[in-house]
Parts: structure tokens; C-alpha cells; sequence
């Protein structure tokens, strides 16, 4: 097989990260494809000029991200199929990278919109009878005076969990999964300030008015019901 990108003169940088974005950049361009067997260690190291410890950093790295797969004594190969490990660096990069508060309730409502769509145009109706069952009992334990902010928590956390897995697209309930682990703080607030202030109705209202967009199967009300959900997550966040 001929590797017109892989083996191109080098620019300066750190070897292994630029042969992990020569093998990305192959991906990217077809050159490589799921299930290719991609170049040897000594394949590289020796078009390349480099050792082949910088080679073999570089596979180890896409290794754990699930991008190539080592089989033993047949060599190394693109993945086949997607898998969770494929996320992994876009997990540690949110974990890791700086965040306003108003960042988060944009990127929230930027997933939150497509979630709804695709429930509204994906999810059967059993499910989305299913979905109105989960908000109603958060609605019940935020309005129970006995229920402590984490059983709240973990009544909304349901609902929402839910929410994703009915969207029937599973990068995208992977996505918000993710967003609700980084910003899982911000739903512990808004639950605490509702219940504070004296109106644990607010959430588990606009969870109901989520729930009969989805029920009208008409995407063109879900721009007006961001727009209610945002201005209830400025009132509780900022």
C-alpha cells in the first residue's frame, strides 16, 4: 500500500504528536481507513528518520484513545467501530480547559436543543410516556418538603439520562452525558436555589413544557422553549 501523506518530510514539533497527526490526517482523508493495517514501527522510523521510541508513543497514545488496535503478531490496525474510548480526549480537554459559567449554559443549551429535536423526530410514544412518568416524579420529590437536594438531583439526573438514550443517536447521548458530568455542579445549584428561594416548581415546570414539545412533534416550538429554558437557568445560575 502507498502512503503519499504519512511519510512526508517532517516539520519541527514533538515526533510523536506529529505522527499521531499524520495518522489522524490519513483518517481524515481516506488514506486510511477502519480496518487498514497501518505502517510497521520500522516502516515508520525508517521513512521517517525517527526512533522508534517516538513511533511506538504515538500508537500507544491512539491505542488508549481507541483510534488503532495492536493485534499480536499481526500488526497494528484503524478500528473497526466506533467505541466510548473515542471520546476520551474531547472528555479531558472539557475537564481541563477553563469554563464561565455562561459558557456552559450556552454549550447545555446547544445540546439540549439537539437532543429535544432528535427525541421529537426519533423517540417512540411509548417512550416519550415514559419521559413525562420520569418528570413527574421529579416534579414529586422537588416538591416534597421531606426530599433531600440529592434525591432531587438524582430524580432529575434520571429524566435526563433518559432524555439522551431515547434521541437514539449515541455520539450525540455520549455528548451530553459528558456535559452533564462537567456541569453536574450547576444542577446541584439550580436545584438548592429553587428549593431556597421558594419555588421548586421551576424546573420540573420547564422539564413538562420539554416534555409537551416532544409529545407536538413540531421542532418549530423548541427555539421558544430554549429560550424559556435558558431564562429559567440565568435566573437560578447567575
Amino acid at each position: 500500500m502507498e502512503y503519499s501523506t504519512l511519510f512526508e518530510d517532517l516539520p519541527k514539533g514533538s515526533l510523536s504528536q506529529i505522527i499521531i497527526n499524520r495518522i489522524t490526517d490519513a483518517l481524515i482523508s481516506g488514506e486510511l481507513k477502519p480496518g487498514d493495517k497501518i505502517p510497521t514501527e520500522t516502516e515508520f522510523s525508517e521513512n521517517l528518520g525517527v526512533g522508534r521510541n517516538a513511533v511506538r508513543e504515538a500508537i500507544k497514545v491512539l491505542e488508549a484513545f481507541g483510534v488503532l488496535e495492536i493485534r499480536r503478531a499481526k500488526g497494528t490496525y484503524v478500528v473497526e467501530d466506533y467505541n466510548d474510548q473515542l471520546l476520551n480526549p474531547l472528555i479531558y480537554g472539557l475537564i481541563l480547559s477553563e469554563r464561565s459559567m455562561d459558557e456552559l449554559l450556552d454549550v447545555k443549551i446547544a445540546l439540549s436543543n439537539s437532543v429535544t429535536y432528535l427525541v421529537l423526530r426519533n423517540a417512540s410514544d411509548e417512550e416519550v410516556a415514559e419521559l413525562r412518568h420520569l418528570c413527574e416524579e421529579f416534579k414529586a420529590v422537588m416538591l416534597n418538603p421531606e426530599s433531600s437536594d440529592r434525591e432531587c438531583y438524582k430524580a432529575s439526573i434520571a429524566f435526563n439520562v433518559y432524555l439522551s438514550e431515547i434521541c437514539h443517536n449515541r455520539l450525540l447521548a455520549q455528548l451530553d452525558g459528558i456535559v452533564h458530568k462537567i456541569a453536574s455542579f450547576t444542577r446541584h445549584a439550580a436545584i438548592e436555589k429553587s428549593r431556597e428561594i421558594g419555588e421548586p416548581q421551576l424546573l420540573p415546570d420547564n422539564y413538562f413544557r420539554q416534555v409537551e414539545v416532544i409529545e407536538g412533534r413540531d421542532a418549530t416550538a423548541i427555539p421558544g422553549f430554549m429560550e424559556e429554558r435558558m431564562a429559567v437557568w440565568k435566573r437560578l445560575l447567575l
